[in-house]
């Protein structure tokens, strides 16, 4: 059976203690921890109206932990933002952590999301997105010929796009890199494992789950496979799914009661744990609070 632990977040790090007695304002999860990733069953747990959260976590010689929040499409109040151009300034965008991100622009959770160039370069300073990016109807960045995307039209239906991208009806859009699962069926591979960020939507198109995997750290989590992570997904209820932009720029942010970031995962820039890279592209999520 499935062990169930209390997850709890404090400043970006998080502790994992028994559930009995703990109390905190923070977020706050039960951390399904299993064998084998097909053993994996969601526990959702609401952080807004449609939008709930799972945490997982692998146990062996390589653990995983894995955060997953699903967002229902049908929800009034749920909206979208991918991150706007920077108009005429150079390349794309404005670097900015998701943490900076979220408090930015108000969101109530947010993702990394496209790979881009430079990496090291700080915050504020402009970066080019790789591959399609879409931010409430300005298509500032074109789709890659190689890699798929995920399209979110005005009316929050979404989809997964196989290359060549067709962003036809594209209010919100971010690139990514493979496709991870098609038509419900594992399209990774079993290559090195690494921190990932990845987007899945539901056979019937209700549901869109954003997932990160935590990765190179040690005893916690070792990161995973494209398939491992096709495999997570899979558990989640997801039907297709892409691997958007991971390693060092994996993060999961959540608004607290103040509006102010909370690290759901653990991201891990410069080899860093708990550091978040400065990145080119998130995805964010608005959606109105329980009561």
């Amino acid at each position: 059976m499935a062990k169930r632990r209390y997850l709890i977040f404090t400043g970006g790090v998080f502790l994992l203690l028994a559930a009995a007695g703990c109390i905190t304002s923070a977020p706050a999860a039960d951390v399904v921890e299993v064998a084998a990733i097909a053993d994996f069953r969601p526990d959702w747990r609401p952080l807004f109206r449609g939008v709930d959260l799972a945490a997982g976590r692998l146990l062996g010689d390589a653990p995983q932990a894995a955060y997953a929040l699903r967002v229902d499409l049908h929800e009034p109040g749920i909206e979208f933002l991918t991150t706007p151009s920077n108009a005429d300034k150079p390349l794309d965008t404005d670097g900015r952590t998701t943490s900076r991100f979220l408090e930015e622009f108000k969101c109530q959770a947010a993702v990394n999301a496209s790979p881009f160039s430079p990496i090291h370069e700080g915050d504020g300073a402009p970066k080019d997105v790789l591959g399609l990016s879409v931010s409430r109807g300005d298509a500032y960045s074109g789709p890659n010929d190689v890699y798929g995307a995920l399209i979110i039209t005005e009316d929050n239906r979404a989809r997964i796009a196989k290359p060549p991208v067709d962003a036809a009806g594209a209010y919100n859009a971010v690139g990514g890199f493979g496709l991870l699962l098609e038509e419900g069926t594992d399209a990774g591979s079993n290559g090195e494992r690494h921190p990932r960020t990845v987007a899945g939507v539901s056979k019937n198109g209700r549901y869109l789950y954003l997932l990160v995997i935590d990765g190179r750290q040690g005893n916690y989590s070792t990161g995973a496979t494209t398939s491992e992570t096709a495999q997570w997904l899979l558990r989640l209820g997801a039907w297709s799914g892409l691997n958007l932009d991971g390693g060092g720029s994996t993060s999961m942010v959540v608004a607290d009661e103040s509006g102010k970031a909370q690290l759901v995962n653990r991201p891990i820039h410069n080899n860093i744990p708990g550091l978040e890279r400065v990145n080119a592209n998130h995805l964010g999520i608005y959606a109105t609070p329980l009561k």
